[in-house]
């Protein structure tokens, strides 16, 4: 559950218990205290949850046995209490009791969710980090090949032009090996990386492509995710160039302002030719998208006639 539902499920749940406790208020039961001590709970864990997401206050593990001593010591104690003031005529002491029960109770539930969700974010990340590794040394294998190929004619035909192309290869790999290795990388150098992915793939094709990058960038030093934009890029040369016979095309446009990054690729699209299966490369996007940038991106594609686009949107926090 994300944060923002958290909160929305914790709202609503408050309402309901404070309409209960309205309709209930004259009851000669313990339910109003219940329900008051459930109210206490669920607004105490929201505050915990709230504090730790800002970093005001922060939970280490180096004291955990003694956390959960205090835990194991004191929850008992106050059970014992509800108990013994469940006959006092003074109502302050014994809702004291329960609310001070329902903190413990709220502080151990967050302490092991919290936990938990750290040690399943944990584990995601190392195995994000895995795929990205595969993806760094899985770069097209082909692609490389036909490049290398393409390199030896294009010696004998023109050295100065052949020297240029090994220049973009060499930056290729570069970024691939070194700067994706990064937790972010600028926004300029992404975009270097794409020039010379499109450079390199154009030059291997023996026929007419029309490429076009359009970009609207406000600060080419913005921080992105290495190796988020490329997957798309092969993805509308693998499936939409290769197929096409004649009228072959990739656009881009990259528009980066102060409230988001958005990416979008457009390339031939043939429903006969089509494959839905997009190769390992796009669950590594998407399964990356939802840890870095939790809630706050979309991946979305759109079939117009015979164009096939897909935009990724990355807000701003």
């Amino acid at each position: 559950m994300t944060h923002k539902k958290l909160y929305k499920a914790a709202a609503v749940l408050s309402v309901i218990i404070i309409i209960l406790m309205l309709i209930l208020r004259n009851a000669q039961s313990e339910i109003f205290a219940v329900l008051s001590s459930s109210l206490g709970l669920v607004v105490f864990y929201t505050l915990l949850n709230y504090l730790f997401q800002t970093e005001k206050i922060k939970f280490g593990t180096s004291n955990l046995r003694l956390k959960y001593l205090f835990l194991g010591i004191s929850i008992p104690l106050l059970i014992f209490a509800i108990d013994a003031t469940t006959d006092l005529d003074g109502g302050f002491l014994k809702n004291s009791v329960r609310i001070l029960l329902a903190i413990a109770v709220a502080y151990l539930i967050f302490y092991w969710t919290h936990e938990y969700r750290k040690s399943i974010q944990k584990l995601k990340k190392d195995k994000l980090e895995a795929e990205l590794m595969l993806l760094k040394n899985q770069i097209n294998p082909h692609f490389f090949f036909n490049t290398l190929n393409n390199l030896y004619a294009l010696i004998k035909k023109d050295a100065d032009a052949a020297q240029d192309y090994v220049l973009k290869l060499s930056d290729l790999m570069r970024f691939t090996i070194y700067d994706s290795g990064k937790e972010n990388v600028q926004l300029k150098d992404e975009i270097d990386y794409l020039i010379n992915f499109i450079d390199l793939q154009t030059a291997r094709y023996h026929k007419d492509i029309d490429v076009n990058f359009e970009k609207s960038i406000k600060n080419p030093e913005t921080k992105v995710a290495p190796l988020l934009f490329i997957i798309l890029l092969e993805n509308a040369f693998k499936h939409g160039i290769e197929k096409a016979t004649d009228n072959a095309f990739v656009h881009l446009q990259l528009i980066e302002d102060e409230n988001k990054i958005s990416f979008t690729v457009k390339n031939n699209y043939d429903a006969e030719e089509s494959s839905e299966d997009k190769g390992i490369g796009l669950k590594n996007l998407k399964d990356r998208l939802n840890l870095l940038y939790p809630n706050t991106h979309q991946l979305y594609n759109k079939i117009e006639e015979n164009t096939y686009s897909t935009t990724l949107d990355i807000y701003k926090k």
